[in-house]
């Protein structure tokens, strides 16, 4: 046996080989040598593949047949030969790739999870329904905020309990006894709302400057700031004086004892605008009225009237239907009588209440026991 080129192809080929592996050419058999050469060559070819001598070509009873397979071998022989590409690496880099693909959605979905659970967690902040807390427990029963929220829940809800009971009488105390018990509530917002608007409405009852300015104090940012400084401001401008109060007592003093007690007309046109808008119950009174009602008073026994302002004069700033800033006064009236008959009551005690502008004219008076 010897390797030889195939006379065909030129492809290493044995003698004792029944066709070429390369091309399928017949070869056992098939063969002769060049004489020239000594090359292989095979039996029908006229000339040597390797030095190009010319041959007598040897044709055998067999020939047709071989001829006629040949080319049925020679195909049969090449698609048995014939190298099949392996699907092995595609395979495995489909699988590679959906592994990568399967553990990028896992690692991703579990990033969005984490990402939510902590927005959710965040979202807590500064609620004080426990019905929130509890569907976070249920939604992430595994987090690692599990313990803390659920204790969270727990002191909301016995807040919440006692935050329905608070709601049911809304008072000073039961404010204070709420915030003791839970120092540190969510709901601190909302019971310094009701402690504002309490204070505020006791503020408002009392009405004085003290009252406003102590509200003021407890509530540097209240809601009813503005009103109570607005109050407090108009309670300033209308803050009476000293040498107002002597003012209006020296008016009223000589107003009832000589306009009344003397029934001076004089010193009743003095006292008065050119007339009065109210007078004991008299509209548009002028100072006849004045006199006339003063000499009501002197019956047949009477010798004389005195008149003594009360120590304790309620007065206030109050603007007048012309715009400008007057004095509202009440303030009781001793009335003493000189009577000849002496077992007649010789005193009275009268309640004065009058409107005084800032001209010091009364324009407006009555006179009730």
């Amino acid at each position: 046996m010897s390797i030889i080129k195939c006379p065909e192809c030129r492809g290493q080929v044995s003698t004792m080989a029944g066709t070429c592996p390369h091309c399928g050419t017949n070869i056992s058999g098939n063969l002769r040598q060049c004489p020239n050469c000594n090359s292989y060559c095979l039996l029908a070819q006229d000339k040597c593949p390797e030095c190009g001598t010319s041959l007598e070509p040897i044709v055998t009873k067999q020939e047709p047949q071989q001829k006629t397979a040949e080319p049925q071998a020679k195909t049969a022989e090449k698609k048995k030969k014939e190298p099949r590409r392996s699907k092995g690496p595609a395979i495995i880099a489909t699988v590679i790739c959906l592994i990568l693909l399967c553990t990028g959605y896992y690692f991703y979905n579990q990033h969005r999870m984490e990402q939510k659970e902590q927005e959710d967690y965040e979202r807590l902040e500064g609620i004080t329904n426990p019905e929130f807390y509890q569907q976070f427990l249920i939604d992430y029963p595994d987090s690692k905020h599990f313990d803390e929220i659920n204790e969270r829940m727990h002191v909301l809800q016995a807040e919440a309990d006692d935050w329905k009971q608070l709601l049911k009488g809304i008072n000073r105390s039961n404010i204070s006894r709420f915030m003791q018990k839970h120092p540190n509530s969510l709901r601190g917002r909302a019971l310094e709302d009701m402690l504002d608007s309490i204070d505020w409405q006791e503020a408002q009852a009392i009405g004085n400057e003290e009252a406003i300015t102590d509200y003021l104090t407890k509530h540097p940012s209240g809601r009813f700031v503005d009103d109570a400084s607005e109050v407090k401001n108009n309670l300033l401008l209308s803050k009476v004086t000293p040498e107002e109060r002597a003012m209006i007592r020296g008016t009223l003093e000589s107003f009832f004892s000589k306009a009344i007690a003397n029934q001076d007309i004089d010193a009743a046109k003095a006292a008065i605008p050119d007339t009065m808008v109210n007078f004991c119950g008299k509209e548009n009174a002028d100072a006849e009225a004045i006199i006339e009602y003063a000499k009501e008073k002197i019956a047949n026994d009477v010798i004389g009237l005195h008149y003594a302002i009360g120590q304790k004069m309620d007065v206030r700033k109050e603007t007048l239907p012309d715009g400008n800033t007057g004095f509202a006064v009440e303030v009781n009236l001793q009335e003493t009588i000189s009577r000849s008959d002496t077992n007649q009551p010789s005193s009275n005690i009268y309640h004065v209440n009058a409107l005084i502008n800032s001209e010091q004219k009364l324009v407006r008076m009555n006179i009730t026991k």
